[in-house]
């Protein structure tokens, strides 16, 4: 029998080697799957915004509205999907073959969970903002959790309630930095592109930045359900190898 080891605690610096390990298993895939996830829809509202208001109408208008809605729709159901392909890659890597999840009722109970979890995460920030930061914080594992261990939406949800609590604090802390990282890298990128004012760079920038932001931010969240799994259960060693080498 293989020897069970179990962390103490949870450990950002090991979330993080988790998540580089994961990205580099297959990173060229994983980013053609992140620009059709995240990349694209981006490029796709940035345009609708864009051409369809001006600047000085924004907000005022019920397409305006209707637009923002659907931007988050799609931004947060997109990241969930990207999660979807990450734990899918890292199911399958670790078990030597094809991952379970894949069939048609996998994917509309995937897109079922996305639309619960979104709709409560946007409810929970307008009612004052804290809701919505405990809820994304108790749910910030349940794609990886459903992938991996084959749940409902529910179920999906009480898992990764069960796995995040006493955890939460240092899983803000991570967000927090990994948030302000992709800020800065953002105000870069905005200060190159107006500089150069090049009509290509300014059309491809932003996709492209949302598109190692939001693998980094799916990879990330695969990386912490590994992490609280060892934390609240333990893993075998030559599975620790695995996903950490």
């Amino acid at each position: 029998m293989n020897d069970i080891a179990v962390h103490a605690r949870f450990d950002t610096g090991r979330v993080l080697r988790g998540a580089l390990a994961l990205l580099k298993r297959d990173p060229v895939r994983l980013l053609l799957w992140s620009a059709a996830f995240s990349g694209l829809p981006d490029a796709a509202t940035t345009y609708l915004s864009a051409h369809l208001f001006k600047p000085d109408t924004a907000f005022t208008s019920l397409e305006s509205w209707l637009l923002l809605v659907a931007t988050v729709l799609v931004s947060m159901l997109g990241l969930v999907a990207l999660q979807a392909v990450v734990a899918r890659h890292a199911v399958r890597d670790d078990t030597g073959g094809r991952a379970p999840f894949g069939g048609l009722n996998d994917y509309l109970t995937l897109v079922a969970l996305g639309l619960v979890t979104t709709l409560g995460t946007v409810a929970g920030f307008i009612l004052l903002i804290i809701p919505g930061v405990v809820l994304s914080l108790a749910w910030v594992v349940v794609v990886p959790a459903m992938v991996t261990e084959r749940l409902g939406v529910m179920n999906s949800i009480r898992r990764s309630n069960a796995l995040t609590e006493n955890a939460r604090g240092d899983i803000f802390g991570l967000l927090v930095a990994i948030g302000l990282v992709g800020w800065l890298a953002a105000w870069l990128v905005t200060l190159i592109t107006d500089a150069l004012d090049i009509a290509f760079v300014n059309l491809i920038a932003s996709p492209a930045l949302q598109t190692l932001t939001g693998l980094f931010s799916a990879t990330v969240a695969v990386a912490i359900y590994q992490e609280l799994r060892v934390n609240k259960e333990g893993t075998s060693t030559d599975r620790l190898v695995k996903v950490f080498a």
